[in-house]
């Protein structure tokens, strides 16, 4: 049986002008979440202060929170809105400050943002950063970075999903360890979040941060973060703002008395349309479900996987390793160069010194066969 699309192509549009596959750079936005956002984005525009009044500034972002607590399975006190996932981290990153005879723990292959906040910290209290290497293939030994986290170590800071080979560590195991150890874990889960089932409460992170335009299939301009509710009390967050006060219209410069939940990471004033568009777009998630989006995305990967084997293509990690990201190559010949046959093509996905694939729900079957024979074109050149 062919497989289908789990949304439908109105729900986005690009979908019938060409073949997407690069949701792990940026997703196709949901129609409901752009529909959304510039409708706020316009209303308060024309209208100001006549539309957008005080309470509706105060409880902008109770959909949002709502939506992402379902998402990871927490509570909506749970959840803080903001920005973007470097302004959220940075902030929690400050927050959890180490001391100098401490050590953070990552890996050298997370995206930037992942480390560089706590590396930031770790220079500003001369505390050391011990990263796992990963091998050639760019995949990290899960052993390597268990062995890393002793008696010294506070933050454990690690991507979900890595972004360039799609390796998912078992949040649960690596977690255990670090508490084990008195440390904390810090999730980046931009790359998993909307494709990859996730639950803090069983995999108990302190903390889990997402942003929006990936595979969320949101907007820029919003991001999302779980903080753990025996840490929320705790915290003084790096980045504060008007919001950051328990009664932010209660405008006393002279006070600053945290909300008791992990709304006292949002500091200030921001697009409040695009998280508007975030709470659409993942709510459009959770009603299709993350499980089946990961059954089916696997499922289209499955058959690029198969196909693109048999003409004598390398996968850089098994299926059992991954998630919705693909990421091959052809032995001799040259990544970058197919990469642009497809581009040329209209066929869109990411060179990543591999071919980097990432369906999403709005793919389907025919996507994948037709990629493939592009790809058989530029083999048979």
């Amino acid at each position: 049986m062919v497989i289908g699309r789990l949304s439908d192509s109105e729900n986005f549009p690009a979908c019938s002008k060409y073949t997407y596959l690069d949701a792990a750079s940026i997703a196709l936005m949901y129609r409901g979440a752009i529909d959304a956002t510039q409708a706020w984005q316009l209303d308060v525009a024309e209208n100001g202060t006549a539309s957008f009044s005080e309470s509706s500034e105060r409880d902008i972002f109770d959909g949002l929170r709502a939506a992402c607590a379902e998402l990871f399975g927490a509570s909506a006190r749970d959840i803080a809105a903001g920005s973007s996932t470097t302004e959220l981290i940075s902030s929690l990153a400050w927050s959890l400050l180490p001391c100098k005879d401490q050590v953070i723990v990552g890996t050298n292959v997370s995206f930037p943002t992942t480390l560089y906040p706590w590396s930031r910290v770790a220079r500003h209290v001369g505390c050391e950063v011990r990263v796992a290497e990963a091998d050639e293939r760019g995949c990290v030994d899960t052993d390597e970075l268990l062995s890393l986290i002793d008696d010294r170590t506070a933050i454990v800071a690690l991507s979900h999903v890595e972004y360039k080979t799609g390796q998912t560590y078992d949040l649960k195991l690596i977690s255990a360890k670090a508490h084990e150890h008195g440390a904390r874990i810090v999730v980046d889960a931009t790359q998993s979040a909307g494709q990859v089932p996730i639950d803090v409460a069983d995999s108990k992170v302190d903390a889990l941060v997402s942003g929006g335009y990936k595979w969320n299939c949101g907007p820029f301009g919003a991001a999302v973060m779980y903080v753990a509710p025996d840490l929320q009390s705790e915290l003084d967050p790096g980045i504060v703002g008007w919001r950051s006060h328990k009664d932010i219209w209660n405008l006393d410069a002279t006070r600053l008395d945290f909300h008791e939940s992990a709304r006292r990471f949002e500091a200030g004033t921001m697009a409040y349309g695009c998280a508007i568009g975030l709470a659409k777009s993942i709510e459009h998630l959770n009603a299709v479900g993350i499980d089946s989006i990961l059954k089916h995305n696997m499922a289209l990967n499955s058959i690029m996987e198969k196909e693109l084997r048999d003409r004598g293509a390398v996968p850089l990690i098994s299926e059992s390793e991954r998630s919705s990201i693909l990421s091959m190559y052809f032995p001799d010949r040259n990544s970058e160069m197919i990469a642009k046959e497809l581009y040329d093509a209209k066929i869109y996905v990411s060179f990543r010194n591999t071919i980097r694939v990432s369906p999403h729900l709005y793919n389907d079957e025919n996507d994948i066969r037709r990629t493939i024979e592009i790809i058989d074109t530029v083999l048979n050149k």
